[in-house]
C-alpha cells in the first residue's frame, strides 16, 4: 500500500480533478490511501462525494502582481503571475508544500497544473507523476516556446521570462538541492499521463508521455428526445458567460439545427435556448447515446471535446481562453471540426456552422480520428496507468524524514 498525494494548484475550473477522480476508485480498490491537495475544496469535496479520499487546501499564489506584461506568452509568463518572482512567496508556497508532503507521509506525488508541489517532490527526492492537460506540462525545449503562435515574439524576450523565473526558483530551493537551469526541469523526473491523443497534444506529439485516450464518458442518465424536424442535431454544452452566446443562439436557430443543450441550473442558459427545435437539459446526460445520436457538438472545454471526437462527431470549439484555445487549434489541423478565436470581437458564428453543416469531411476526419484509437480501450488505459502509477509510488527512492 502507498500513500499518494494529488495535487492541483494552477488553473480554474473542477475539470482539474477529473483525472484524479478517474483514478481514485482504481486506486482505492487497490488499498492504497488518498489525498487531494487542491485549488478549490468546496467544489472539490462535493466531487469526492463518499470517497475515502482525504481533501486538503493546496498551497497557493494569492497576491495579484502588477506591472507584468500581457498577454503571458510562454510558460515562463504563466509562472510570473503566480509568485514565480516573488521570492518570499515562492519560498513560502514551497515550504508549504513540503510540510504537506511530509505531514501526509507521501509516497508519491500525480499532478494536474500544480509546478510547485513537483518542486517539492524534486527537493524530497519523491516519485511523481502528471496528468491531466498536456498544455499544463511545457514541451523539454529552452526558453519555453510562445504559445501565441499568431504573435511576433522576439526571441529575447522569451530568454529573459525564463531567466526571471529560474533565478527565483534557485533563490529559493534549499542548500545542496539541485539547480533547476530549465523551466522544464520541473516536469523531467514526472511521468507523464495526458488526457487524449497524440494529435490533440497542442505542443505536438511527445514520444515519452502516455496518452488516455479518447474517453465517452457515461456522465448522466438523462437521455432527453431530439426535437422533430430533419435538420442536423446538435448537442451543446456552453456557459452562461460566453460573449458570443446569443450569436450562437441565434446560428443555430437560423440553421434549422435540432438542439439539445444542457443547461444545468444556469437560468440564463435557459431562456437563451427557449426557441423552437432546441430543448434544455437540466440534468447530466448520457454523453454516449446523446453523442451516439448528434451530427455536430459545439462546447468549450477538453473534456466534452473529447468525448465527441471519441464518438466521431465533429465539434464548433468555441474556446474561452489559451489552453482550450490551443487544444481546439490542434484538432482543427486534424480536420475535426472548427475553433473560434476567444479574442475575437466578433466571430462570424453562421459561416462557421454553415461550413460544418455543408462539408462531411469534418465528420469522416472525427470519424477516422475515433476509429484510429477505438484500441486499446480506455478502461484497459486506465489499467495500464494504475499499474505504472503503483510501480513508480513502489520505487526505491531515498526517503524524506
Amino acid at each position: 500500500m502507498s500513500r499518494m498525494l494529488l495535487a492541483w494548484e494552477l488553473g480554474a475550473g473542477l475539470g482539474h480533478i477529473g483525472p484524479f477522480l478517474g483514478l481514485a476508485p482504481r486506486l482505492l480498490e487497490r488499498g492504497h490511501e488518498l489525498h487531494m491537495a487542491v485549488r478549490e475544496i468546496a467544489g472539490a469535496c462535493r466531487a469526492v462525494g463518499g470517497l475515502p479520499v482525504a481533501v486538503h487546501q493546496a498551497p497557493l499564489c494569492l497576491n495579484t502582481y502588477g506591472g507584468l506584461q500581457e498577454p503571458p506568452l510562454n510558460y515562463a509568463e504563466i509562472l510570473m503571475r503566480y509568485g514565480y518572482l516573488d521570492v518570499a512567496m515562492l519560498r513560502a508556497m514551497l515550504a508549504a508544500w513540503i510540510s504537506l508532503l511530509r505531514a501526509t507521509r507521501a509516497d508519491m506525488v500525480i499532478a494536474d497544473h500544480a509546478p510547485t508541489a513537483l518542486l517539492a517532490a524534486r527537493v524530497l527526492n519523491l516519485p511523481c507523476a502528471v496528468i491531466g492537460s498536456p498544455f499544463s506540462v511545457p514541451p523539454a525545449l529552452h526558453p519555453t516556446p510562445n504559445m501565441r503562435g499568431w504573435l511576433d515574439v522576439p526571441p529575447a524576450r522569451l530568454m529573459d521570462s525564463d531567466t526571471k523565473v529560474l533565478a527565483t526558483i534557485n533563490a529559493v530551493l534549499p542548500a545542496g538541492s539541485r539547480p533547476v537551469t530549465a523551466i522544464h526541469q520541473i516536469f523531467d523526473q514526472a511521468a507523464e499521463f495526458f488526457m487524449g491523443v497524440p494529435e490533440t497534444d497542442c505542443y505536438g506529439p511527445r514520444a515519452s508521455s502516455t496518452y488516455l485516450g479518447l474517453a465517452v464518458p457515461g456522465t448522466g442518465a438523462a437521455t432527453p428526445n431530439w426535437p422533430e424536424g430533419a435538420g442536423p442535431r446538435v448537442f451543446a454544452y456552453l456557459h452562461a458567460d460566453y460573449p458570443h452566446l446569443s450569436a450562437v443562439v441565434r446560428a443555430l436557430a437560423a440553421s434549422g439545427a435540432r438542439v439539445i443543450s444542457f443547461v444545468g441550473s444556469e437560468k440564463k442558459l435557459q431562456e437563451h435556448f427557449q426557441k423552437p427545435g432546441m430543448v434544455t437539459v437540466t440534468d447530466l446526460v448520457d454523453m454516449r447515446q446523446v453523442l451516439a445520436e448528434a451530427d455536430l457538438c459545439i462546447t468549450h472545454g477538453m473534456g466534452t471535446t473529447l468525448a465527441a471526437v471519441g464518438a466521431g462527431v465533429p465539434l464548433l470549439m468555441l474556446p474561452k481562453h489559451l489552453e482550450n484555445h490551443l487544444f481546439a487549434l490542434a484538432l482543427q489541423q486534424a480536420g475535426v471540426g472548427k475553433a473560434v478565436h476567444p479574442d475575437e470581437a466578433s466571430p462570424d458564428i453562421d459561416a462557421a456552422l454553415g461550413s460544418l453543416f455543408r462539408d462531411d469531411g469534418y465528420a469522416r476526419s472525427a470519424q477516422a480520428l475515433a476509429e484510429r484509437y477505438r484500441e486499446p480501450s480506455v478502461g484497459t488505459i486506465a489499467a495500464l496507468t494504475v499499474a505504472r502509477m503503483e510501480a513508480l509510488a513502489a520505487s526505491p527512492q531515498e526517503k524524506h524524514a
